[in-house]
């Protein structure tokens, strides 16, 4: 007579593994993907300011560079306040080309001199323009409340126990040994 070989189980792993880990994964996403926009409004706004800054400074050097060389009685400077201002050129100097305005309405302002190029502004976050759909149900205002508690019911569900089925052994007589309500005695 050959040995009985014993039935190979096959151990498959918990499903409740699967439910913990997406509801870890819905929780951890509703949480993180607003912090993480957030930091990028944060420093989308820093580097406006920085930028914005930047070109006051820049400003303010020229007006201050402007105003020194005013004192200073720079002849080259007086030349060309006297030409843009009063519109009197100083002998042997004339306006080149011909002037396409009347020089009654021409703007005497030096302002358009001092003031620095137009800076160029940091692109938007991309979170303004495209989202995935977990970024829209992670975010979304009815839908954020509804995430987060179908994240929590998969913990839920992930960390109950399993449910296993109480096996009967087989006895020797072949049938199943039944616990006895007999009392002693």
């Amino acid at each position: 007579m050959r040995p009985r070989s014993r039935p190979i189980l096959l151990r498959c792993p918990d499903p409740g593994w699967l439910f913990l880990i997406a509801g870890l994964g819905m929780i951890a996403s509703a949480v993180l993907i607003p912090a993480s926009e957030a930091l990028t409004e944060a420093r989308y706004a820093r580097d406006r300011a920085l930028v914005t800054e930047t070109h006051r400074v820049a400003r303010l050097d020229k007006h201050r560079a402007y105003l020194e060389a005013l004192d200073e009685r720079q002849p080259a400077l007086i030349a060309q306040l006297k030409a843009i201002q009063l519109n009197q050129y100083p002998d042997g100097m004339r306006p080149l080309g011909e002037l396409s305005l009347d020089p009654g309405r021409a703007s005497a302002s030096v302002f358009g001199m001092l003031e620095p190029p137009v800076p160029e502004m940091p692109a938007e976050p991309r979170h303004r323009t495209e989202r995935s759909m977990l970024a829209n149900l992670a975010t979304g205002d009815p839908s954020r409340l509804w995430f987060l508690a179908g994240g929590g019911l998969c913990l839920l569900l992930g960390v109950l126990p399993p449910s296993r089925k109480r096996r009967r052994t087989p006895s020797r007589t072949g049938v199943s040994r039944q616990p006895s309500a007999t009392v002693p005695a």
